[in-house]
């Protein structure tokens, strides 16, 4: 990080423009932005990451013989779910 302190009579035009504030907002705004799609991105490939899992944990339960029902609910209520709990014990 650096402070810069220059008279604003002595820039150039082009030194002028890259400290213009409408610059700085401009750029602040699209930092932000690719902040906020790379967290959602982040997000996103955790709710991935747990649908793996899930899945994995179910083929393992099946492929060792574990009483569970045909159709498991993801827990999300909806009328198309099942209704049996999707914890395995």
């Amino acid at each position: 990080m650096a402070l810069l302190v220059v008279p604003r009579s002595s820039l150039e035009p082009q030194q002028a423009a890259i400290l213009h504030p409408d610059l700085r907002r401009e750029v602040a705004d699209n930092v932000n932005k690719a902040v906020l799609q790379r967290m959602s991105e982040r997000r996103e490939a955790s709710i991935r990451e747990l649908v793996r899992m899930r899945a994995w944990a179910e083929q393992t339960a099946r492929a060792s013989k574990k009483s569970l029902p045909e159709r498991l609910d993801i827990g999300l209520n909806h009328p198309d779910e099942g209704h049996e709990s999707m914890l395995i014990t």
